[in-house]
């Protein structure tokens, strides 16, 4: 990319994260009464539930540890972090199991039973980003044994599976992708090399299991050895994921530089966004069926915020380490269509869903999945890197 669009861009995705997302969800999500953070709010910032789900307290917490890091150590921001990590420990964890519940009430009540890793995963997140900005030990050690649970957990075939044990037939790209990016925050938090053997590990699982190269295609869902499903599920390649799974291998390169991880990771990025981009009506799909057949997802045709903030900063940042000028095309055209259809102009940060055509799906600015998360730190992610390629740093 030329240093002058480059400089030019940089300025516009700064503005777009300090003048109008930071500003929506710092004034409605923090809880000022019991802590935590709030998630569903309409287009114009009411809150319609107060339901707290656990991804979001973890979520939104590391975001506003992340924004003390590289923005601005805004007094505000870090209590709010701090906040949102003291209702994660006193109300989110259930006595029994150790595992969070899935959501819980403003109070803190416990509402509906633990399901999957992610709320493991992103209260790791917020403590490793916390004790990165504080220097506080204790979090870091908390994070530490957390995420020793988490694998555990994270290692059972069953886990939150309607299959009988001996008939568990799938594993899901969700879970090593995730337990790698968590590798990487612990990393950063001061670990050093101490998760490599677990980010290995996941490594071989994205790229032996779940990638296919003889299809140019990542699947969401594949036998425990790696083989293709014949089923729906087993047919189902989710675009948003492909891209978000592949920038994380890409910030592994950068630590390791490992050239052929590069090359891999780089010709994943563009397959998906080839097969992931709606030529008729522009924009990514949300979910794919391999073989073109119905997909078990109805909104499979939607257009969704995460999907192309995480595209982008995929597209950029593999163009940035091999240097290929495809790869800058496709960002330049998710860049437009993206920007044309998400900011809200109106009222501040992004819309979340989109019809096919690009017209408004949903009015809500928030709810249980999107909250103060991907689109900030996208915003961020893109923005350092463009003012790095506006500089002249080599990738």
């Amino acid at each position: 990319m030329d240093p002058q669009r480059a400089s030019e861009l940089a300025e516009v995705y700064r503005k777009e994260l300090q003048e109008s997302v930071i500003p929506f969800w710092a004034e409605h999500c923090p809880d000022p009464e019991y802590g935590g953070f709030f998630s569903c709010f309409d287009r114009e910032g009411n809150l319609y539930d107060t339901t707290k789900n656990t991804w979001v307290q973890g979520r939104c917490a590391y975001m506003f540890a992340r924004l003390c890091d590289e923005v601005e150590a805004r007094d505000e921001w870090l209590a709010a972090a701090r906040r949102g990590i003291d209702f994660i420990n006193r109300y989110c964890f259930d006595e029994e199991s150790g595992r969070m519940h899935y959501t819980v009430s403003r109070e803190g009540k416990r509402l509906t039973r633990p399901w999957t890793i992610f709320s493991e995963c992103f209260a790791i997140g917020a403590m490793c980003q916390y004790s990165k900005v504080t220097g506080q030990s204790k979090i870091l050690g908390q994070a530490r044994q957390l995420f020793d649970q988490t694998l555990e957990l994270a290692n059972d075939p069953t886990l939150d599976s309607c299959s009988y044990p001996e008939d568990s037939q799938s594993i899901s790209h969700a879970i090593p992708m995730i337990l790698l990016n968590v590798t990487q925050q612990l990393r950063q938090a001061g670990c050093g090399t101490a998760y490599q053997p677990v980010a290995d590990e996941m490594l071989q699982r994205i790229f032996n299991l779940h990638l296919h190269p003889e299809h140019q295609a990542i699947f969401e869902y594949v036998a425990p050895d790696g083989s293709l499903l014949d089923s729906p599920m087993g047919r189902v390649i989710s675009p948003g994921h492909a891209l978000e799974s592949m920038w994380f291998v890409l910030h592994e390169v950068r630590d390791r530089e490992d050239e052929k991880l590069r090359d891999q990771a780089v010709e994943t990025v563009e397959w998906s966004i080839a097969r992931g981009w709606d030529e008729e009506f522009g924009g990514i799909l949300y979910f794919l069926d391999y073989e073109g057949s119905p997909s078990p997802f109805l909104e499979w045709d939607m257009k969704l915020w995460w999907v192309h903030i995480e595209a982008l900063y995929a597209l950029l940042l593999a163009h940035h380490l091999s240097g290929r000028d495809d790869l800058l095309a496709w960002f330049e055209r998710v860049h437009s269509w993206t920007w044309e259809h998400f900011p809200d102009r109106q009222y501040g940060g992004w819309l979340g869903y989109l019809h096919r055509r690009g017209d408004i799906a949903s009015t809500a600015k928030g709810n249980m999945w999107k909250t103060f998360y991907h689109v900030p730190r996208g915003l961020l992610l893109i923005w350092k890197l463009l003012e790095e390629i506006a500089s002249g740093t080599s990738g």
